[in-house]
């Protein structure tokens, strides 16, 4: 499995308000899989996107990346990961 997404969640908060944009997402992708992420307007696909290839962080849940987690890295390490294996 080169990517293994598990209960990914994502929030934004604005003031006092939270606003959840993932929920609970599960993604596995095989190496050499050819993947179309597709949904309406406002659904989350630049989110996702976003969190996939290290740009952003999960509020929760777990993110494999060649069998590293990428949960919790610094960003000099999320930069390494993208230079090394994105």
């Amino acid at each position: 499995m080169i990517l293994e997404m598990t209960n990914i969640c994502k929030d934004y908060p604005m003031g006092k308000t939270v606003t959840p944009v993932l929920k609970n997402v599960c993604l596995q992708v095989e190496q050499g899989a050819y993947v179309a992420i597709m949904g309406h307007s406002g659904s989350g696909k630049t989110t996702l996107m976003n969190l996939i290839g290290c740009l952003d962080v999960p509020t929760s849940g777990e993110y494999l990346l060649s069998g590293e987690s990428v949960v919790g890295c610094s960003d000099n390490h999320l930069a390494d990961i993208r230079n090394k294996k994105l």
